[in-house]
């Protein structure tokens, strides 16, 4: 088996901020949504990472979606106010909503199981921002929040995990029931209300209030780990109970996801998923573990489009889908 399991896809650290004497973004005039932008700008001006803004309003319907997809921007901040905007650092690993639900949504998302680097990173750029500009805080409750469940450290921390071996064997229910007896949730890739496609979750903490930040992070990642070695027994369990079933399962999603004319993004992510947990057992190999792992993103419709350079209906993206991805997977990977 692999010693590269793929289980912890990314990690993210967010934190949810306000300006002190401004109103919520919901209830703020234009006037002061422009200045708590101009406030958010001046105050990453001294950082050593170079930012970029971009307006909602400035962005094609593509480049929305396609950030949306990364998990970079939220439908709240595309259909927010006028000064709604996002700032992005040169790596993308750090980005912040400005003018979303809360005047400022923090974000650091990393690739793995890095959950304390990535809050570190994050962290910095809060102190860079409260030296610059005085944030709404109150002594008993902590920072204050548009959200009353965002109230106190304002820190989501989570981990988007790849866990077919818990869903395959029914025991991913467990899991969630165990993680909510420590105030944690397990929601599908894309947080409250999404559903999980291709084995995807999102586990993450569901209390801010009356916990440190240290705390949050700790939790959050000692249940991560948990997890992680839960999926590791479940994916033993499923080969051991039928390897024949499972490798033909495997095999056949490799061979649709290499000579397919058409594949819609719901086939082509549970192909993939397959592939992956095939790759993790050792019936395929893969020569570049990284540049596999980014096709997941790269061919999510919008994605797609943006890396093409062009817009395509359903049925034209569905066969550029199937050609590259048919391409790139069998320069990538070899059946053993």
């Amino acid at each position: 088996m692999s010693a590269n399991n793929g289980i912890v896809i990314s990690s993210r650290a967010r934190l949810a901020r306000n300006y002190a004497g401004f109103r919520f973004p919901e209830r703020m005039s234009d006037e002061d949504g422009a200045k708590v932008l101009q406030k958010t700008e001046d105050a990453l001006r001294g950082s050593g990472e170079k930012f970029g803004t971009v307006r909602i309003s400035d962005m094609s319907e593509l480049q929305a979606e396609t950030l949306k997809e990364l998990h970079m921007i939220s439908d709240d901040l595309i259909n927010g106010n006028k000064n709604a905007a996002v700032i992005v650092g040169k790596s993308n690993e750090i980005c912040i909503m400005v003018n979303e639900e809360d005047h400022l949504r923090e974000q650091c998302i990393l690739k793995g199981n890095r959950l304390s680097q990535a809050y570190e990173k994050i962290s910095a750029i809060d102190d860079m921002i409260a030296t610059a500009a005085e944030i709404a805080f109150d002594k008993k409750l902590g920072y204050l929040t548009a959200c009353p469940t965002n109230v106190g450290t304002g820190l989501r921390a989570s981990a988007l995990m790849f866990l077919p071996g818990l869903s395959m064997t029914d025991s991913l229910s467990k899991c969630v029931s165990a993680a909510s007896r420590f105030d944690m949730a397990v929601r599908g890739e894309y947080g409250e209300g999404s559903r999980s496609e291709g084995y995807l979750f999102q586990i993450s903490n569901q209390k801010t209030l009356g916990v440190s930040e240290e705390e949050i992070i700790s939790s959050v990642a000692s249940t991560v780990e948990q997890i992680e070695q839960s999926e590791i027994v479940a994916r033993k369990a499923l080969l051991e109970s039928n390897e024949v079933m499972m490798r033909d399962g495997i095999m056949r999603a490799y061979g649709i996801l290499t000579n397919a004319y058409r594949l819609p993004y719901k086939e082509f992510e549970e192909k993939y998923a397959l592939v992956k947990l095939g790759i993790y057992y050792g019936f395929i190999e893969c020569g570049d573990n990284a540049a596999f792992e980014n096709m997941l993103d790269k061919y999510r419709p919008a994605n797609m489009m943006t890396h093409a350079g062009k817009i395509m209906n359903d049925g034209e993206r569905d066969i550029y889908r199937a050609a590259n991805a048919a391409a790139e997977l069998k320069n990538l990977t070899a059946a053993v």
